[in-house]
């Protein structure tokens, strides 16, 4: 009982401003925006997105095992499994974040104090971690579409595994003033009973952390929001420069058959008119094993050989088409949905005097975090609606579960009917 009185009155000491002082219209609406994003929004979105990352990992593996991939192909896989793997992790810890029953006082040291001092830190991690995922992603498919040549040497599946895990323990590094910033502070009560919360630490003033603020946006915002706008500028000219190019030599293919199904309707009616001349007979018509043999000749040697090169060409073409594909509408998501938020975040956040009572900074970062768990819970939509592969991939896996779902049903009831 003691216990509980002594922090009743923490509590009420430190709401006794907010319950004297009425609300005004914008902290009601920074409140309502607040439980709109944070306990509404949020959690269904993490919810979907914890589900469409499972299946992005288990896509694309499964594609990585069971398909002939090429170089250039089998590093961007590496690439998006290392990109779902750390949006999974984000919508998870997000997800917690919103679930788990945070307070400003605890009574004792859990996993839910534990959580509440180094969540925000870890879903950092995994925040900077896909975003410089995406970055590398779009630099190697920009060297691959743009520079061909130079992707050759310069791309390989063990540099890109070195940068995929150069980028998760240099991302972790660079988080671990976060983790500083903040400390378990242990409040003894008059009756000798000890509460804990979470309290900033003296030495990081706001000077300190507007200044780690400033290298924080430099590296995380700024350069990689320019970086991913030149790939992307560059990779939709280039396929937009592709598609033209198709286009007009779609036209002159079609003019080619054409001019070579006639030169071979030519010579055949001219030695149809040598065969008749030597013969002495208009209405003979030639052999028809030698017509025969002559297309089976013809079709055996020339056709087969051009048709299996163009269509192991197209596959690899196409191939390479989605991934880009489906890369630049990652980009172009994270553009709009992660970049400006931490821009407007940190512009908020710097030219603010005071931060206690800046409803409108609330209102930003309650709305921004929102998009940003949007932008890491929709890849597997766009996985889905532009690249063909991973829908077949998807289902075929559906198949194979359900197959073996009614196996296992059908061995069930095997059994039962065995035991009646």
């Amino acid at each position: 009982m003691a216990n509980r009185i002594c922090l009743a009155s923490l509590e009420n000491e430190t709401e006794s401003h907010s319950a004297n002082t009425s609300k005004s219209p914008e902290e009601q609406y920074a409140d309502m925006i607040g439980h709109i994003c944070m306990e509404i929004g949020i959690p269904v979105v993490c919810s979907f997105g914890l589900i469409g990352n499972t299946l992005n990992l288990l896509v694309l593996t499964r594609e990585k095992q069971h398909r002939t991939l090429s170089k250039m192909e089998f590093s961007a896989h590496i690439g998006l499994i290392a990109l779902a793997f750390s949006d999974f992790m984000f919508c998870l810890l997000a997800l917690l974040f919103t679930l788990l029953p945070l307070k400003r006082f605890y009574d004792e040291q859990n996993m839910v104090l534990y959580y509440n001092w180094l969540g925000n830190g870890c879903i950092t991690i995994f925040i900077v971690t896909s975003t410089w995922l995406t970055v590398v992603m779009a630099g190697e498919r920009y060297m691959a579409v743009c520079h061909p040549f130079k992707a050759r040497n310069l791309i390989s599946l063990k540099r890109t595994r070195i940068s995929v895990m150069g980028i998760f323990v240099v991302c972790t590094l660079c988080t671990l003033p976060i983790f500083l910033e903040s400390k378990i502070h242990q409040i003894d009560c008059p009756n000798g009973d000890k509460f804990y919360t979470i309290k900033k630490r003296e030495s990081f003033t706001r000077d300190v952390i507007v200044a780690r603020r400033v290298v924080w946006a430099i590296l995380f915002d700024f350069i990689p929001c320019v970086a991913l706008i030149y790939f992307n500028i560059c990779l939709i000219w280039k396929i937009h420069k592709a598609k033209k190019l198709r286009e007009n030599m779609a036209p002159m293919r079609g003019r080619e058959s054409t001019l070579l199904h006639q030169k071979s309707r030519n010579g055949n009616v001219k030695w149809q008119i040598k065969f008749k001349k030597a013969n002495g007979n208009n209405s003979l018509q030639p052999p028809i094993q030698s017509r025969s043999h002559s297309l089976t000749h013809d079709s055996n040697n020339s056709s087969p050989k051009f048709n299996r090169h163009s269509s192991r060409k197209r596959n690899t073409e196409s191939a390479l088409n989605s991934v880009t594909a489906t890369l630049v509408s990652v980009i172009i998501l994270f553009l709009i949905l992660v970049s400006p938020s931490e821009i407007l975040k940190f512009t908020l956040y710097y030219t603010s005097k005071s931060l206690q009572k800046n409803h409108r900074f609330d209102i930003v970062k309650y709305i921004t975090n929102f998009m940003q768990a949007l932008n890491f819970s929709t890849n597997f939509v766009l996985y889905c609606a532009i690249n063909k592969s991973f829908r077949n991939s998807l289902r075929s896996l559906c198949c194979w579960w359900w197959r073996k779902l009614k196996s296992r049903r059908l061995k069930a009831t095997v059994i039962k009917l065995e035991s009646d």
